[in-house]
């Protein structure tokens, strides 16, 4: 991360977060004291209400009670007990006449009053409607003997609802979107509502997940308040739940019909807060990317000179620190290109003193008698001395002597920089003339040939006696790791041009069936004078490395394949331009 950037973040965590969250706190604050005014007022609401319908749950209770435990009740329900049909008869009719005198004070209060023995059969029934009407609660009391003991039966009435909900009180609201309801806990369902569709629906239904989302067990607690969505207005509500009846009295009040100041004024304050934090942050950012300019294009030059660019575009030195900073980075620089010229002109001189005498001494003169040698076998071919068929080996052999004391002088040169001299050339054709020369060797070994030219254009721009040797030695290398015979596949293959072009470069794997190179070994075997061999001199493969990068590509080592024997070394090269194409 740079400076700028790290100062700016600085900037928008000690200066910008703050302020905005600042903001955002009071708008979130402000908020809840609404909420929690409209809870405190609709619990209000709901503790009236709750309370009101209890005081009139006890007075039915009492009605209930003097129905039961009157005199007339227990003599009917005695004689009833003693099943003697006549005295049953005249208890009876004495009841009847108490009880309904009884039911014209009580009748607007129910729908309906039955009297029951132990067996659930009706003794006495005041009213008219039977079954439990809707919009209405049944009660059940059971009805007990003066004198202890079990109970005769029981009381069972239907209570009207208007006789324990006041209308007048539930019609009490918060706000113009409030409204109270009333809910049954052990049936499940509205017991009241001021719309009328809702009543007799399911709680679950009200609450769950397609409703409020809201849990249905906070009913159970005595008292509380939470907020939920209906259809597309926030509310908040309070409850008031009941014993007896076991019902939940819930008054509800609409956020939006009392946010709209609040919101306008946190709104207003907060457009207030973000606009001078913006402010600041823009101007802050204006400076500090004057100020940070100049480091930034020192840090690319920074990072030209670490990709390899020793000639990288500086800032102007000034006055300042960063000016200073500026004009040392510059002669630092150039003292660093300085340095690596003088180590490469070293390096070049120390290998090249160190490995010309080697090769004076231990390939000039050996290749010299031999080249002398194969001259008189020649003259002696040509004289007839020898089978005719045995001329064309040996100018094979002179040819390859001839190479091999180029091969020397390029080592030789291997610390100097060679002219270019560029030619057009079939690279197919220069791999077929190499495995020809290996061909006799691979054959003694037992090593089977494989060619694959895949690559539908073989033109490059090089000199061809350089690649020849280049695969030479590559082929040379796969023969000396299978001693014991195996498999040389060479393959040519070009790029994925993009569609409608053509390639640009050519690829040549040259694969075999060795023992490979070890793991530890793969980063040195490209390093001058690191070799395997008792006799190498380590030159191979950088010299063939060196040849394929004078000609614009690259060799490397392809990964190693756990699964297949051996190495293999992939020769990359660019496409001579203007080559005709497949």
């Amino acid at each position: 991360m740079s400076l700028r950037a790290k100062l700016i973040g600085l900037f928008f965590l000690l200066a910008v977060v703050p302020l905005g969250a600042i903001g955002v706190i009071g708008y979130v604050q402000s908020m809840h004291a609404l909420r929690a005014l409209i809870a405190a007022q609709a619990g209000a609401i709901a503790e009236r209400a709750a309370s009101e319908v209890g005081e009139r749950y006890v007075q039915r209770e009492s009605d209930l009670l003097l129905l039961a435990e009157n005199a007339e009740t227990q003599r009917l329900y005695r004689a009833r007990a003693s099943g003697d049909a006549a005295q049953l008869a005249g208890a009876l009719v004495t009841a009847d006449a108490y009880l309904r005198s009884a039911w014209e004070q009580f009748s607007r209060s129910y729908e309906w009053v039955e009297f029951r023995d132990r067996r659930g059969q009706v003794l006495y029934r005041l009213g008219q409607t039977l079954g439990e009407a809707a919009g209405a609660l049944t009660v059940t009391k059971p009805i007990m003997g003066t004198s202890g003991g079990p109970a005769y039966g029981n009381l069972v009435a239907v209570v009207r609802l208007d006789a324990l909900i006041p209308s007048a009180v539930l019609e009490n609201r918060f706000g113009r979107a409030g409204y109270t309801m009333v809910l049954d806990r052990t049936a499940g369902e509205v017991v009241y509502h001021p719309s009328h569709a809702l009543v007799r629906q399911p709680v679950a239904a009200l609450l769950g997940p397609g409703g409020w989302g809201v849990n249905a067990a906070l009913l159970g607690q005595e008292r509380g308040s939470f907020a939920y969505r209906e259809r597309d207005t926030a509310r908040v509500a309070a409850f008031v739940s009941l014993g007896t009846p076991p019902w939940t009295v819930l008054s509800s009040g609409a956020v939006d019909e009392f946010a709209a100041p609040f919101i306008q004024t946190r709104l207003v304050n907060l457009a207030l807060v973000l606009l001078v934090t913006a402010a600041t942050a823009v101007a802050f950012v204006v400076l500090m990317r004057r100020a940070t300019r100049s480091l930034d294009a020192l840090t690319r030059a920074a990072d030209e000179v670490g990709a390899g660019n020793l000639a990288p575009s500086l800032p102007r030195a000034g006055r300042d620190e960063v000016g200073r900073l500026s004009a040392a980075f510059a002669l630092m620089v150039g003292r660093i290109r300085a340095m690596l010229r003088e180590i490469e002109a070293s390096r070049h001189m120390a290998a090249v003193g160190e490995f010309a005498a080697q090769l004076s001494h231990e390939v000039r003169n050996p290749l010299t008698s031999i080249k002398l040698n194969l001259q008189r076998l020649e003259r002696d071919a040509a004289a007839g001395a020898l089978p005719a068929e045995a001329a064309i080996p040996v100018r094979i052999s002179l040819r390859e002597i001839e190479r091999l004391d180029r091969v020397v002088r390029g080592v030789l040169a291997l610390g100097r920089d060679r002219p270019e001299r560029r030619e057009t050339c079939a690279l197919h054709g220069i791999l077929a003339e190499a495995l020809e020369v290996v061909r006799p060797q691979l054959e003694q070994q037992r090593v089977v040939i494989e060619t694959v030219f895949a690559a539908r254009c073989d033109r490059v721009a090089g000199e061809p006696e350089h690649l020849k040797a280049l695969f030479l030695n590559l082929f040379l290398n796969a023969a000396e790791a299978m001693p014991d015979g195996g498999c040389l596949r060479v393959t040519s293959e070009g790029d994925d041009p993009a569609e409608g072009g053509t390639a640009t470069k050519l690829r040549v794997r040259v694969a075999d069936t060795g023992r490979g190179v070890p793991a530890e070994l793969r980063d040195r075997i490209f390093k001058p004078f690191f070799s395997t061999k008792s006799q190498g001199t380590g030159f191979g493969l950088p010299l063939a490395a060196r040849t394929v990068e004078e000609h614009g590509g690259r060799l490397e080592l392809a990964p190693d394949d756990t699964h297949a024997p051996g190495a293999v070394f992939v020769v990359e090269l660019p496409i001579a331009p203007g080559a005709p194409g497949p």
